[in-house]
């Protein structure tokens, strides 16, 4: 998403004029009574909410020719529904969240003198279903290439633990390729799965993964796209627990942004100092001697196929 965009739709939103044209608000006038911004920047807002896709005019006309304005109707299109429907994280899309980001992007400045960032609840109060939405939005051949990863590291694998699972996705692939799944995730997230996964064969489990994990043993410890919001004491904590919840010859698989093999880790840990409060993009070496620590053999940390990702992998020794 270009930073304007991003900018815009996050102003947008702070006005109150995204949820002004998204409720019951048509008209660039009548926006501009509910929010209190001028007409003059609810009109421009709204065409160029209407350039990027999010909405459209279905009645009157929207010029932009001079000063002549015509009063055009908005509505919004598919791709806005994220910002309406929070009922259902499939629906919610990357979007929401996106602009959560930016809130806190914004305050960095003050987040780089205090250690500490924003609140998620300062942000916004649709928090967790927005972070569930944008990680329910992650394209099905990364799932496929990630699940696949997993299962390649222990081919006799029966039972998968999904540990900071989120929406489930990755889970659900796991159970479409007959796998007994159970999913661990903060009570929060576990909250929302239980509607968004009531008919899945998925146990749920609250929990926190950096404190202990579900009863195993499992055969697959499976996490993505949550070592780099842990930090490095974290991250250790985790796989101990993980090497606990495994059998014998039971393998730890991590699909993650490897600093030093994927494009803009380095980016993406200052996102995580935006966004988290310890976490980072992590390097090959860190991650091998994590592995090590916690008791796991052959430590691997490779390339995932078709993706931007890497592979984390180890072994716990046994059978």
């Amino acid at each position: 998403m270009d930073y304007r965009e991003a900018l815009l739709l996050w102003s947008a939103r702070e006005t109150g004029v995204l949820d002004a044209v998204t409720t019951d608000a048509g008209t660039p006038a009548e926006v501009a009574a509910e929010t209190g911004v001028t007409e003059r920047a609810a009109r421009i807002v709204l065409d160029a909410m209407v350039e990027l896709g999010y909405l459209d005019v279905v009645e009157g006309t929207a010029s932009a020719e001079g000063d002549e304005h015509g009063e055009g109707q908005y509505e919004i299109t598919n791709r806005a529904l994220g910002f309406v429907a929070k009922a259902d994280v499939r629906s919610i899309g990357s979007v929401p969240h996106t602009l959560d980001c930016v809130d806190r992007w914004i305050r960095l400045p003050e987040t780089m003198r205090t250690g500490d960032p924003p609140d998620a609840e300062s942000v916004s109060e649709d928090w967790t279903a927005n972070f569930a939405g944008a990680m329910a939005s992650v394209d099905d051949a990364t799932v496929r290439a990630s699940v696949t990863a997993a299962v390649h590291r222990n081919p006799d694998a029966e039972r998968v633990l999904d540990a900071g699972g989120g929406p489930g996705v990755f889970a659900k692939e796991f159970v479409r390729r007959g796998f007994d799944v159970t999913l661990t995730d903060r009570p929060e997230v576990v909250d929302i799965d239980r509607r968004f996964l009531e008919h899945e064969p998925i146990e749920l489990v609250e929990g926190d993964i950096t404190d202990r994990l579900p009863d195993g043993p499992f055969d697959l410890v499976f996490c993505s796209r949550v070592a780099h919001g842990l930090s490095p004491d974290e991250n250790r904590q985790f796989l101990a627990n993980a090497f606990d919840a495994l059998e014998p010859g039971g393998a730890v698989v991590l699909t993650d942004t490897v600093r030093g093999r994927a494009e803009d880790a380095a980016l993406f840990g200052a996102h995580m100092l935006a966004q988290t409060d310890g976490g980072d993009t992590y390097t090959e070496t860190q991650f091998t001697e994590w592995l090590r620590e916690a008791g796991f053999a052959d430590p691997e940390v490779r390339d995932l196929p078709g993706t931007r990702l890497q592979v984390i992998a180890g072994r716990r020794p046994g059978n």
